[in-house]
């Protein structure tokens, strides 16, 4: 039995669970190796934003970052919700160069505000750290983001829902010492901003030949009778064959012609590989997708015996996989990844179509599976209210709005450099 001995004046008089206890005695243990200082002494400022309201929320005013926009590092300016400008303070507003640290949830999360996001606002899960100059404030994002920087965050989590308290922040010390990883941050913040940029431009492109904004107004009152199937007896089914979406789908302009996913890919059987239950393997399923980045951000290693039923595709290089059911299926936080030659024979679950592209591009897909016109139609087809799947039959006959050849190889090259670029964020993060 382990035992670790806690002297009277290392004891928090507010804080007396024994998960926080034990947490920060073995941060404390930690720094012995390290010569520290405290992370106040680098920082103008540390505090928290604002206080969401519902009635906040506007259509104009200050974009806000809650904790659910940072994923891995990153955040995207044109998803952010917008917050009255008459709710807001002045220390809720961000500038370049301010830290920002999840407080709940994945708590942890570290975003280093570019100029992009200058003016923006935050919520009050999120603290935010203002360092004394430029130099400070990269050193204190490393040292936050390297791995003794998440063990010292992990060890001040509390509660049930991880939260991290700003006061902890504020104790923090830093390593001066500690050997970080060596990420140029001038240059990572340059190839966010060069990505970001490549995949606005791919979607101008994009949507110069297709006017389709996705959000729809359906009817709440309607008589069909052409449309009728045994198969679906959901009245919300039907609603989509009186939207914009419908009536674009079934029209061919000069710029576009719609084919159906059907001729145009294979969907793999799901299979389950026979090997040797005793053999290692390496695996991934829905929540290590980054559904935003369409990457795929974490696996895992174990005995294949012991993974669960449905780990049944074996995935190759080059196909994609996009999710078939689950609660975000046809949303905005649809999964959908490239498989990239690292992640090239590793196993993952039948909650994925594992896709192989036969008559168009893979990037040109990939982009497209992450479009309205195309989670729209997942959404249309997809069976059930909070837990969904799509039939393979239905996922084939969705349609896809197929350019020139010229246009869509243009759009293919500018995400392929996008995801060129993503990964090799990714793999320096790692």
């Amino acid at each position: 039995m382990e035992h670790i001995y806690i002297k009277p004046n290392e004891l928090d008089g507010h804080k007396i669970s024994y998960e926080y206890v034990t947490q920060k005695k073995k941060l404390q243990e930690i720094l012995k190796e390290y010569k520290t200082i405290k992370l106040s002494t680098l920082v103008r400022d540390i505090n928290s934003g604002l206080k969401i309201k519902k009635e906040y929320y506007s259509e104009k005013g200050y974009p806000v970052i809650a904790p659910g926009d940072i994923r891995n590092g990153k955040v995207y300016l044109k998803e952010l919700k917008f917050v009255r400008q008459e709710v807001i303070k002045a220390k809720d507003i961000i500038i370049s160069g301010d830290i920002l640290v999840t407080a709940v949830g994945r708590a942890g999360q570290i975003f280093y505000v570019n100029d992009e996001f200058e003016g923006c606002t935050i919520t009050s899960d999120i603290i935010k750290i203002r360092p004394s100059d430029v130099e400070k404030g990269l050193f204190i994002s490393r040292f936050l983001k390297s791995e003794l920087g998440q063990r010292m965050l992990n060890t001040i989590r509390t509660g049930a829902v991880n939260k991290i308290l700003m006061e902890d922040i504020k104790e923090l010390s830093v390593s001066e010492d500690y050997e970080l990883n060596k990420i140029n941050h001038n240059n990572t913040l340059d190839l966010q901003i060069q990505a970001a940029r490549l995949y606005e431009e791919a979607e101008n492109i994009f949507y110069k030949f297709l006017d389709y904004q996705g959000e729809e107004r359906k009817q709440k009152c309607f008589f069909t009778l052409n449309h009728l199937s045994s198969n679906r007896l959901d009245a919300e089914y039907y609603t989509h064959f009186y939207t914009e979406l419908y009536e674009i789908i079934n029209k061919a302009t000069q710029d576009i012609e719609w084919q159906t996913l059907g001729q145009v890919i294979e969907i793999k059987v799901a299979i389950k590989p026979k090997m040797n239950s005793n053999q290692k393997v390496q695996y991934f399923s829905l929540a290590d997708v980054d559904e935003k980045l369409s990457i795929i951000k974490e696996v895992h290693e174990e005995e294949y015996g012991k993974l669960s039923n449905r780990m049944r595709h074996s995935v190759r290089a080059g196909e994609i996989v996009t999710a078939k059911d689950g609660s975000t299926t046809g949303t905005k936080a649809h999964a959908t990844a490239l498989i990239t030659k690292h992640q090239d024979g590793m196993i993952t679950t039948d909650a994925f179509f594992n896709i192989v592209p036969t008559n168009i591009d893979k990037y040109y897909l990939l982009f497209l599976l992450k479009q309205r016109v195309i989670l729209n139609q997942i959404n249309w087809f997809a069976k059930g209210t909070t837990y969904k799947l799509v039939q393979k039959q239905d996922f084939e006959n969705i349609k896809i709005p197929r350019l020139k050849k010229d246009i869509e190889n243009l759009i293919s090259k500018k995400v392929k450099d996008y995801m060129v670029i993503l990964l090799k964020m990714n793999e320096e993060e790692a």
